[in-house]
């Protein structure tokens, strides 16, 4: 867009951060003093158009964030990959806590391998320890090059049935919290 939302609405910069939400002064300043009667006028015309000027903001920038997406996926349609895992699959999963610090360069970026054990709705995988059969979700995980699938059993996880179903219910936006408080 090259300028801010609030600025292609109303063609003016806003004074405060609330301009939007109180709706206070929304044209460009003044050419010269106004008289009160002409205040009032200019603010009681503003404030006709401010629900026009809100959708049509909530359009506009809507309609960018889309076009941006469409952009980011065209340019990077090579990177972006769906592995689509399946259960037993073999994969590696990356290692974020080095991300946060400067000086683990050398440290492995991924971990692994885990073994997947379902997917939930938001695209994030439930794994588990080739050892240690705890479930944990994961999102960012690539495949681990092994010759063949493990079989997983029934009862591989120590997570019940019931848990795991609700792990896979989850979006991206899921609450971990609930899904610790039941255990």
């Amino acid at each position: 867009m090259g300028c801010s939302p609030y600025f292609t609405v109303t063609g003016a910069h806003p004074l405060i951060p609330l301009d939007i939400v109180e709706a206070t002064y929304l044209q460009p300043p003044p050419d010269s003093i106004l008289s009160t009667t002409d205040l009032i006028a200019r603010r009681a015309i503003a404030l006709q158009k401010w629900d026009e000027q809100v959708e049509c903001l909530h359009h506009r920038v809507l309609q960018h964030r889309v076009e941006a997406a469409r952009c980011f996926e065209k340019e990077h349609m090579h990177t972006i990959r769906d592995f689509d895992f399946k259960r037993g699959d073999l994969v590696l999963i990356r290692n974020t806590a080095i991300e946060k610090s400067l000086n683990h360069k050398m440290r492995p970026r991924y971990l692994g391998p885990l073994i997947v054990v379902s997917r939930n709705r938001g695209g994030a995988y439930i794994l588990a320890e080739l050892d240690e059969p705890a479930a944990t979700a994961a999102f960012c995980i690539i495949p681990y090059l092994a010759r063949k699938t493990i079989p997983l059993p029934h009862d591989f996880t120590d997570v019940s049935d019931d848990q795991v179903h609700r792990m896979e219910e989850l979006d991206d936006h899921g609450d971990e919290d609930a899904l610790a408080a039941d255990n």
